[in-house]
């Protein structure tokens, strides 16, 4: 997560549009101080600190100057476990006499689970004595021993435009954000209303929004129709349906089409005529109830057991033997939407809403390859959306180059209707009964929502807003996928942090939060089918013994959800207020791994060990779906992250070679083989039985700190 310091040196990046060409700044070889250093692959320099003063240095090489509007100095980080605070010392390019008149303060590191960006102001942060021939520069990086961080591309550059807008810009921009998610609680939580929407029910041809007025309100009283872009909470927008009036219990019945724009994804609410204007009575309620407009007639899939895999890709050699040994039954498929929409040659047309849209026939022939082998296997299959950096109009207008992928533009009708038309062509292509490309049951909406800032980017933003347009999405998914299946699910993704106050809360946010806050979406404005999508890593990530995870506590209040209290999210989601129809929310564990910092025996042990002690924990929670492992192969540019159950590729082994033993735990799970397998790493845990390590739900502490 990358949290702004409050620090005002620490810079926002975002658009790189307008910079001079940087200047790359390299690592002086034996300067480092309580530190031990290892280059790897991609420029990428391992840091590992050794005592309380760690200290690396960089310089733009003998006699070089920076540019004179290069005065940003900037690297990427990957750090788990985050860092309190940076200095960075200045001189000139010769042997330095380090001074702490020639130091500023650099922020923080927080903790970056992906690589994210730092960039600094020189000449503000040392209030102008930073000069262009200071161009050795030194990172001390905290004060503690035994941390582990990377960096790459440290470099000097011009700011960029967001940077040139100063902190009164940015703040007067973020102000107005805050009174607009005043707004917006004021809508969602008036208690007063004179009037409410209580279903709204589309079929094949017909709109039915049915609802009660108090009968002291006077009127008369009419519909409102809000396009899914507008929003009602604003007083802005909307269009009075004035040819009915309504009664104070009222049922009407309204086409479905508008010429061919489909009313199903749009919200109704009461406005009472006052004069010569009209007053917003209700809150605007959208379709809860579609079971009658699902073109087709599809069987809710269910995996055979809770075995699954992420980010499922063609592997040459490896990828039926490993699917088929593994022996899972669910899989998720990254769809990074922008390289679908990259046209290419000879297309895939399709029409949406009178509107007709091409897709990229070679992207979407290599998908139907996997779905098509999945389906054929009987592996549910789980699409996770996301917004990458090519995919156009639907990059939210506040979304910030800093995040890997950007939160949906649900601001216009144009990029609205573009979003719903490559989530209906997407739903219709892999949802037919007859599988002929694969299917697809389950629409994970985005990646780790809660740290927006780095995986569904939408600028500094305030919670409310930033779950608004989150909540739009969702909907919209929802909606546009059950067209084609009456029982596709859509799922919200988080990380394994669960309550807590983050040094900057408008880029992210508590995941309790956002649970709740979806929960007040759904008594708010009507009710639908979403699940939770959750990633329960170790507290730490390169720390793969979940079972002494310190801040994983019994408590909804706890700090962190792991593999070690996953009992807690279950019992979160037994509360009242989450149940739809009566029943628990769906819950499919979708990303998580664990950690092996180097191939030795010790490791592979643990890793072995922390796969059987998650097992034994999920196996009792029947609100959990299924546990998609991550990763297949470990990846060189996951930040030293190995979690893979198999090794880094090489040229010998382009896919790695099998982790043994836990690629056999995994295989052996839920088959004959299952307790002969995994009962021998109750030692390494510290048991002698697998009762020891559940979470019984009468001991979960309930109480709620506000």
């Amino acid at each position: 997560m990358n949290i702004r310091s409050t620090s005002l040196t620490l810079l926002l990046v975002g658009s790189l549009t307008n910079i001079s060409t940087a200047q790359p700044l390299q690592l002086v070889e034996g300067t480092g101080y309580d530190v031990t250093l290892r280059k790897t692959v991609g420029g990428v320099l391992e840091i590992q600190t050794t005592a309380s003063d760690p200290q690396v240095v960089f310089d733009l090489g003998s006699g070089v100057s920076a540019d004179e509007g290069a005065y940003i100095l900037a690297f990427e980080y990957f750090c788990p476990d985050g860092i309190d605070f940076v200095e960075v010392f200045y001189a000139k390019n010769k042997a330095a006499s380090w001074s702490q008149s020639r130091q500023l303060e650099g922020g923080a590191l927080p903790k970056a689970e992906a690589w994210q960006p730092y960039a600094i102001d020189l000449r503000l942060g040392s209030k102008g004595k930073w000069t262009p021939e200071d161009s050795r520069i030194r990172l001390d990086f905290g004060r503690q021993a035994g941390l582990k961080l990377q960096v790459r591309n440290v470099h000097l550059r011009a700011p960029t435009d967001d940077e040139r807008l100063g902190s009164e810009t940015i703040q007067a921009k973020l102000k107005a954000k805050v009174e607009d998610a005043k707004k917006l609680n004021n809508y969602l939580n008036l208690e007063n209303i004179s009037a409410e929407v209580e279903r709204v029910t589309i079929t094949r041809d017909t709109v039915r929004v049915s609802g009660t007025i108090c009968s002291e309100q006077k009127g008369p009283f009419y519909l409102v129709e809000y396009e899914p872009h507008e929003d009602p909470w604003t007083m802005k927008g909307g269009t009075v349906l004035g040819e009915v009036e309504l009664s104070h219990t009222f049922d009407a019945e309204l086409p479905r089409f508008l010429g061919k724009r489909d009313r199903i994804a749009n919200r109704f609410a009461v406005v009472a005529s006052v004069g010569d204007k009209v007053q917003l009575v209700s809150r605007a309620n959208w379709a809860d109830n579609v079971s009658d407009a699902a073109e087709r007639d599809m069987p809710r899939l269910y995996p055979a057991n809770k075995k699954g895999l992420g980010g499922v890709e063609y592997k040459a050699g490896i990828f039926q033997k490993d699917i088929t040994d593994l022996g899972i039954t669910a899989a998720t498929i990254n769809f990074p939407l922008g390289n679908i929409l990259t046209s290419g040659k000879n297309p895939i047309e399709f029409e949406h809403q009178g509107k007709t849209y091409s897709y990229n026939r070679a992207v979407i022939g290599e998908y139907d390859k996997k779905l098509k082998f999945l389906a054929e296997r009987d592996i549910v299959a789980s699409a996770i959306l996301l917004v990458d950096k090519n995919a156009g109009i639907l990059l939210h207008p506040d979304y910030n180059t800093a995040g890997i992928y950007s939160m949906g533009n649900m601001t216009t009708q144009e990029s609205t209707d573009a979003y719903r038309a490559i989530v209906a062509f997407l739903a219709e292509r892999y949802s037919r009964p007859d599988k002929e490309y694969g299917w697809i049951s389950h629409w994970i909406v985005f990646n780790e929502v809660d740290y927006g800032w780095i995986w569904t980017n939408m600028g500094e933003t305030p919670m409310e807003l930033y779950m608004d347009a989150y909540n739009k999405a969702m909907r919209l998914t929802w909606l546009e996928t059950r067209r084609f299946n009456p029982t596709a699910e859509v799922f919200i993704s988080l990380t394994h942090h669960w309550q807590y106050s983050p040094a900057d809360k408008y880029r992210a946010y508590p995941p309790r939060k956002i649970l709740d806050r979806m929960a007040l979406y759904s008594s708010s404005e009507g009710d639908y089918q979403w699940g939770i999508a959750y990633h329960p890593y170790p507290q730490s990530l390169l720390k793969p013994r979940t079972w002494e995870d310190s801040m994983a506590t019994a408590s909804f209040d706890t700090r962190f959800i792991t593999p070690k209290n996953i009992e807690v999210l279950d019992a979160y989601l037994h509360q009242p207020q989450f149940l739809h129809q009566d029943k628990v929310r769906t819950v499919i564990l979708s990303e998580q791994g664990f950690h092996t910092p180097d191939y030795s025996e010790t490791s592979l042990q643990n890793k072995a060990a922390a796969i059987a002690y998650t097992w034994e924990k999920i196996l009792p929670l029947e609100s959990i779906e299924s546990f998609h492992y991550h990763r297949w192969v470990d990846h060189p540019m996951e930040g030293g992250l190995k979690v893979g159950l198999r090794t880094l590729p090489s040229d010998k082994h382009p896919h790695g070679i099998r982790k043994e033993p836990a690629f056999s735990v995994f295989s052996a799970l839920e088959t004959d083989q299952h307790i002969d397998v995994i009962d021998c790493y109750k030692s390494i845990i510290g048991i002698s039985d697998w009762d020891e390590v559940r979470i019984a739900p009468e001991t979960i502490s309930t109480h709620i700190e506000q």
